[in-house]
Formats: C-alpha cells, structure tokens, sequence
C-alpha cells in the first residue's frame, strides 16, 4: 500500500467541512478509506504474536471501525463524524507502518521508567511567614487546628 498516497487522503478527509461537502462526497471517502484501512491494517497486523496489549485494543477498534458502517439512511453529520475517525485510525496505522519499517524489532521499554518519588525542591521561606507547611508533593497547605504551636 502507497502510505504518501494515503497520507493525502487522510489530509484531504480531515479537510472536509460539515457545511460545505455534499453527502456523495462523503460516501464516497468513507468507502475509499475502509479499503485503505482494511489492507493497510492487514499489513501492519500481520503478525499477531508481535502486539503489545495496546495495539491489539487498536486491531479491535479497527475492527469495530470497518464493521460498522454508516447506514445508508443515516444523517450527514453521522457519516462525517464516522470518515474523520476513520481518517484517524487510518494515520495511525501509517505511523504504526513507518515506524516498523525503521525498527522491525520494537524494543519493550521505549522510554525509562518514572520515577518512585517526587524529587525534593527547596522551600522558599514563604511558607513559615504565610502560616503554612509543605507537604511532600511540594504543595503548601494551611497548618491544621490543634497544631501544638
């Protein structure tokens, strides 16, 4: 699958005002990019032991994406809402694409790991004028009644 050529629709789609697109238009971009989902997905999930439990939430709303259509019947701003999710889920997947061309093994830890405690920042002195103290978070909080002060 062309990813510039989609790249484009999904621009072209997230274009599109509510006011100013007749409903052919939209039908008509909502079937273009259910095909541009479907093999681009079939691409990107092809091996299904290599997800992470998030892209395999993914692979369900894409699934549930390309299996419920808009009816026919169905209003404007209902078939607009739907072809801009489609034109999301549709970038996602051309981000999920180039990013497994660029690094085929991802690694499991892409960023490190936050740490367990805040770090400490030094008091300003304005808490003891102010009747106040510092709790952990570094946040101020009036001293509580019955102190021993």
């Amino acid at each position: 699958m062309d990813v510039d050529n989609a790249e484009l629709d999904v621009r072209r789609v997230l274009a599109l005002q509510l006011g100013t697109t007749t409903r052919s238009t939209l039908d008509e971009a909502a079937s273009s990019l259910r095909g541009k989902i479907i093999a681009l997905a079939d691409e990107v999930f092809a091996a299904e032991a290599g997800l992470t439990p998030t892209d395999r939430g993914f692979k369900l709303e894409v699934t549930h994406l390309v299996d419920n259509q808009p009816l026919p019947d169905a209003l404007s701003h209902e078939v607009y809402a739907h072809i801009r999710a489609q034109a999301r889920v549709l970038r996602r997947l051309i981000v999920m694409k180039q990013q497994a061309k660029e690094s085929p093994a991802r690694p499991t830890a892409a960023r490190p790991p936050l740490p367990v405690r805040p770090r400490p920042t030094p008091t300003t002195g304005f808490a003891e004028h102010a009747g106040t103290y510092v709790v952990p978070s570094g946040l101020a909080s009036p001293i509580p009644e019955g102190d021993g002060r």
